[in-house]
């Protein structure tokens, strides 16, 4: 194996070992305790946020888009909610979840897509001797695939807040009637 393959390599098996690790959690029920599921959401966020203003995606209209796929991707995860077994442990003061296959493939599906637009534009390709890496890098973040590609991004935050939200609304409702 070439060594300019081989970063290549690792980075696309650990890929697909960290989706596998996430569709056989999301096949089975997993326990959220309503205080701590907003941890990793918010994480993600910042981490996003970070992503945006570090690869200068900060005009108005960045933005704008930017909350716009943020706005679709909080109605496709309620909508994913709706979808999604929730049974309440009121003892516990937990929910035990369970996504269906329609939230797993939402899930996957944005992730394909903003890696295929990547790969389509040149973004995971070796550089041609001669040419600069950065100044390739940078024109290829700041073009429309890489707007295109931090607007998935927003959009895979929104669809995990929305998600978040429904079980909240659910946890709560259910809390009430007790």
């Amino acid at each position: 194996m070439d060594q300019t393959r081989l970063p290549q390599m690792i980075m696309l098996v650990a890929i697909i070992a960290l989706l596998g690790v996430r569709i056989v959690r999301m096949s089975r029920e997993q326990r959220f305790q309503p205080g701590r599921m907003w941890f990793i959401p918010g994480l993600f966020a910042v981490l996003t946020a970070w992503l945006i203003v570090f690869e200068g995606f900060t005009s108005p209209l960045d933005i704008a888009l930017m909350l716009l796929a943020l706005g679709i991707g909080l109605g496709i995860g309620w909508y994913q909610g709706t979808h999604t077994s929730v049974r309440v442990d009121h003892d516990a003061h937990a929910m035990f979840v369970k996504i269906s296959p329609l939230g797993g493939l939402i899930w996957i599906g944005v992730l394909a897509l903003r890696m295929g637009v990547r790969y389509a534009t040149g973004g995971f390709s070796q550089q041609t001797p001669g040419t600069d890496p950065q100044a390739a890098a940078a024109a290829a973040a700041h073009g429309p695939a890489g707007l295109i590609s931090m607007a998935l991004l927003a959009l895979a935050v929104g669809v995990i807040f929305g998600l978040r939200a429904y079980l909240q609304r659910v946890y709560t409702a259910a809390r009430a009637t007790l």
